[in-house]
């Protein structure tokens, strides 16, 4: 069982260099273990019996009143004191400086803030990195601890073990998001001198990568592609999108039109017919009231977030609820 660890919980005031992380140039498996906060014999069980891992599918499914449907994905989710590990490393990298074009596991940043990097941009391309964690190999993970975070190799071999499932990134844990970037920093550093030697923006959101500027290079797609699979990914290439400048654009999912943040209109669409069902004109689709209320107030509450202009909406939403609340 896993101890509190000797040092205390970081507070993200700040972030700082990787090399003032706790876990910079630690030479020695029993001063990790006091950082991680678990015993050496722990950690060695941990090590030498089968991935603790809950494994299950979240099925393909249909929102009836988005209209959309999600695949089927297979989850691997740590669990018990392996679990705990992953978030206590979590806790350790999350004060590192992030590169400016990361707009994932970042705090403070978002999708919306990913998307308005480019809202000035006349044009804007959009790829997706096709299985990102699946494609992100224990290997990428090994040379993070071994070669940014100056690990000896026996320790690195071992925070690998630990933080991998069947040698990739696993898709459920907490720590899986901002690992998988910095795995795949050598990678995401590339593209970024690639978008500079274009005087082109570059972001990623994830698996999500978003280059834009006044013009787009024909050949930008052969180019990443060039990259990315020197590293071991490869796109989606049926989620590639070229935007020009005269027509609207989709990045992680907001509208970019006429130099302003919009969001979609299918957001609305999805209060309107939850609202529909609220008042009876419509299926519940065997959500109690009080369940359709919080689901509204949710939904316009992120959209007003993305566009203010649905801030009289969302208010309106949140007052529904609490008045339905008692």
């Amino acid at each position: 069982m896993l101890r509190k660890p000797t040092k205390r919980k970081l507070k993200y005031l700040k972030h700082y260099p990787i090399n003032q992380c706790a876990l910079y140039k630690i030479g020695s498996i029993k001063k990790i273990c006091d950082i991680i906060g678990i015993e050496k014999n722990e950690l060695n069980l941990i090590l030498k019996s089968p991935p603790k891992y809950r494994q299950f599918v979240n099925k393909e499914s249909f929102n009836h009143f988005s209209l959309k449907k999600s695949k089927e994905r297979q989850v691997q989710e740590p669990v018990g004191d392996l679990r705990k590990i992953h978030e206590r490393i979590l806790d350790l990298l999350k004060p590192v400086e992030p590169p400016d074009y990361s707009h994932a596991a970042v705090k403070k940043r978002s999708y919306r803030t990913n998307a308005a990097a480019h809202v000035l941009s006349k044009r804007i391309a959009t790829f997706d990195l096709k299985n990102f964690y699946g494609s992100t190999k224990n290997h990428l993970v090994y040379n993070f601890f071994l070669d940014q975070l100056k690990l000896p190799h026996d320790i690195a071999t071992k925070l690998t073990k630990l933080t991998t499932f069947h040698n990739s990134m696993p898709t459920g844990s907490p720590l899986s998001p901002l690992l998988s970037l910095h795995a795949a920093k050598p990678m995401f550093d590339e593209l970024e001198s690639l978008a500079q030697g274009y005087n082109l923006i570059f972001t990623c959101y994830i698996d999500d990568l978003t280059f834009s500027g006044s013009t787009i290079p024909k050949s930008l797609s052969k180019q990443i592609v060039h990259i990315i699979k020197r590293y071991g990914y490869n796109l989606s290439n049926h989620k590639t999108r070229i935007f020009n400048e005269s027509e609207v654009k989709h990045v992680t999912g907001i509208i970019i039109n006429e130099e302003r943040l919009r969001a979609p209109y299918s957001r609305f669409m999805t209060a309107r017919r939850i609202k529909l069902a609220i008042d009876g004109k419509a299926s519940t689709h065997n959500y109690s009231k009080i369940k359709l209320l919080e689901k509204r107030a949710g939904l316009l509450g992120e959209t007003a977030y993305l566009d203010p202009t649905y801030k009289g909406l969302a208010q309106k939403a949140q007052l529904d609820l609490k008045t339905a609340r008692g």
